[in-house]
């Protein structure tokens, strides 16, 4: 079996970003008729550390462990976790919703629910204080549809997800008698909230993760992979026109949200809405990291 990142899918050059979205290539064509199937191999912690081991002693020579470093890097052998909410939501104007909080980066639940005891929770092994390598979101999702679908659909659309990060969320009761609690203001949209024109929050911004095609109603199935290794520059053409074709943020695209993750961080998916009318239909949505160690 090949390692996860020597195959054909996997493979990629600095400075380009291997995006998967819900176009084909047509820009105005969207995928809505299955959601992709996940085929790729994650390989779990034991994994990693099994690779790191027979690498390092069970070869006639000893790998050194600055190569082992780099053998694991280049390829992406490294351990996840995946964050999954699979019922549906919709979120009226400003009504807005979390939709998952991730587990504290390189812990996990049940390390976290140590906190409820009051006990410090054990980190997960992991390599360096930015350990994170990658984080992939899938989406599910359109707006309420209705009108006219235009050519560019990601300009003047008003649903759409954007992520904050949690630091130190290890550090926080997130877990109270076994279930996830709310620490950030109005999670679950309970108060709608009145945006002006001087809230950052009241269109989309450049740091945004996607927005939904406008005026589609149909379900829409994307893929966004954020990489450590990715450096668009937010005022480049290429960053532009991604942000217009493909409705990703542009100040996303540099990779700084992966490189500056720390331990213990968590994000929180957003989904958002605005203006009279304008609605967002969310099926599914995950988040998956991956560190390395």
């Amino acid at each position: 079996m090949l390692p996860h990142g020597v195959r054909p899918e996997n493979q990629r050059r600095r400075g380009t970003l291997p995006l998967q979205t819900n176009e084909s290539e047509s820009d105005d064509s969207i995928d809505t008729t299955s959601e992709p199937g996940n085929a790729i191999f994650n390989p779990g912690l034991m994994d990693v550390l099994k690779v790191r081991f027979l690498l390092q002693w069970k070869l006639t020579t000893g790998v050194p462990e600055e190569l082992v470093d780099m053998i694991i890097d280049a390829a992406e052998y490294w351990p996840s976790i995946e964050h999954t909410i699979d019922e549906q939501r919709t979120i009226h104007k400003d009504c807005d919703q979390v939709l998952l909080k991730t587990v504290p980066l390189c812990y996990d639940r049940n390390a976290c629910l140590s906190l409820e005891q009051g006990s410090s929770p054990k980190q997960l092994p992991h390599r360096g204080t930015h350990p994170c390598r990658k984080i992939i979101f899938n989406l599910s999702s359109h707006d309420q549809g209705g009108r006219r679908r235009h050519h560019n659909m990601y300009e003047f659309s008003w649903t759409w997800f954007d992520t904050e990060v949690i630091h130190s969320a290890h550090e926080k009761s997130m877990y109270a008698n076994g279930n996830e609690q709310e620490i950030l203001d109005n999670e679950r949209g309970q108060v709608r909230k009145h945006y002006t024109e001087a809230d950052d929050l009241l269109l989309p911004r450049g740091n945004k993760l996607q927005v939904n095609g406008a005026h589609v109603s149909e379900m829409q199935h994307t893929t966004i992979v954020w990489d450590y290794r990715d450096d668009v520059k937010a005022d480049s053409a290429e960053a532009h026109e991604i942000e217009k074709t493909r409705g990703r943020g542009r100040l996303t695209l540099d990779g700084r949200g992966v490189r500056e993750l720390e331990v213990g961080d968590s994000i929180a998916l957003w989904a958002r809405a605005r203006f009279p009318g304008w609605s967002n239909h969310v099926n599914r949505a995950s988040v998956r990291i991956y560190w390395a160690v």
